[in-house]
């Protein structure tokens, strides 16, 4: 089944809402999510939280947190999705950031890493993945682990 259609049924089965803070996705989680007429049900809305400006000024990270870890750590995705979550009344909600490449990257960090946090009414959960290939299949690559792991924490949940 389509990861999408699966998300769908899923949430409207259990009547659940979601939200969305993404950098290094731009968007692209949430215009999969709203690809499916009847996504209004469960999908409250989201946040592009590309510049560090707005993970602060919007998403109330610690500005002192990026300057410890960097925007693309797990304490940072895991502080976007707790607090998108919180802003939007949300069940629960997928976060992410990293670098999509050709630039950016890090010793620590290169090119190709995402980190992706879920966070629910009780629970937090986090990741740290290497993807490979262009900037967009990095980027294909990242929406689509977020939304299985959006999945996989919906199902546990129930």
């Amino acid at each position: 089944m389509d990861i999408i259609k699966q998300l769908h049924d899923l949430c409207i089965a259990e009547n659940i809402s979601i939200s969305v803070a993404e950098s290094c996705t731009s968007g692209l989680i949430a215009s999969k999510i709203t690809s499916i007429s009847g996504s209004s049900a469960y999908f409250k809305g989201g946040i592009i939280a590309y510049q560090n400006e707005i993970k602060v000024n919007f998403l109330s990270v610690s500005q002192r947190m990026i300057d410890e870890k960097s925007e693309v750590s797990t304490e940072v995705v895991e502080q976007m999705a707790l607090n998108v979550q919180d802003k939007f009344n949300s069940d629960f909600s997928l976060a992410t950031s990293g670098y999509a490449g050709p630039s950016g990257g890090t010793k620590k960090n290169p090119i190709g890493t995402v980190f992706i946090a879920i966070a629910t009414e009780t629970k937090l959960v986090s990741g740290k993945f290497y993807f490979s290939g262009s900037r967009q299949s990095v980027v294909n690559q990242a929406a689509d682990e977020g939304l299985r792991m959006l999945i996989d924490k919906i199902k546990k949940e129930e």
